[in-house]
């Protein structure tokens, strides 16, 4: 696993928050140079990538994990929870940041308002001011380590989220794929906005079977990983 430095929560000096072009607001980081959504549209690329194409292929059990390489804004951790009450599903989630963001930035977001879930904004921020929690059938767990890796949990499905890889190489490694490869669920999968062919030729030497779907607005593809 790469070592990681852990910071301190980025404030609106590091991070400033962008609108983009379906009305949901992302951040850019000057650290990595980068928004951490698809300037198309943050929600909607969450929506098309992790949950339709990622959560939504895993409904027929009874209990979900997910792991999420890239907690940043907590939109696809929100998502998941308005999920769980839809479908009444029970959720274990586990986000992996080194780089938390402020409650003040995440304050700024306004998610819950933007998806029509303001009775749930207290949950938003709930999951930038607490490393765990419980919520009906949503548990939240987060953690700047990779101890999760270490623990024997089982992930139906895997939000690969990290910056993309130009920006942080170091988490587009073979290592990193074979990590979650191990830790995913028999016929769970790994989803990610990337659709480089070399990311996909690491996920099929880990051992996933591959496929290229389409992509959010403004993507031709990204890219499903199963565990057969």
């Amino acid at each position: 696993m790469p070592v990681i430095l852990h910071s301190p929560r980025l404030g609106l000096n590091e991070v400033y928050v962008v609108s983009t072009r379906d009305g949901s607001e992302t951040l850019f980081s000057h650290r990595f140079a980068s928004t951490y959504h698809s300037m198309y549209g943050a929600v909607s690329e969450s929506r098309h990538v992790f949950i339709q194409n990622g959560l939504q292929t895993q409904l027929d059990k009874p209990e979900l994990h997910i792991l999420e390489l890239g907690f940043g804004t907590g939109l696809n951790a929100f998502l998941s929870y308005l999920f769980s009450i839809k479908h009444k599903v029970r959720i274990s989630y586990t986000g992996i940041e080194a780089f938390p963001i402020e409650l003040a930035v995440a304050k700024r977001l306004d998610y819950p308002g933007y998806l029509a879930a303001s009775e749930s904004g207290d949950i938003f921020l709930k999951m930038h001011e607490m490393d765990s929690f419980e919520m009906d059938s949503f548990s939240f767990n987060r953690s700047p380590s990779w101890d999760w890796f270490t623990k024997g949990v089982e992930f139906d499905c895997i939000f690969f989220d990290a910056f993309h890889p130009v920006a942080q190489p170091e988490l587009w490694t073979q290592d990193i794929f074979d990590a979650m490869f191990k830790v995913t669920a028999i016929n769970g999968c790994l989803v990610t906005y990337c659709a480089q062919g070399e990311v996909r030729r690491k996920m099929q030497k880990s051992g996933f079977d591959v496929e290229r779907i389409s992509g959010a607005t403004g993507k031709r593809e990204m890219l499903r990983a199963i565990k057969r």
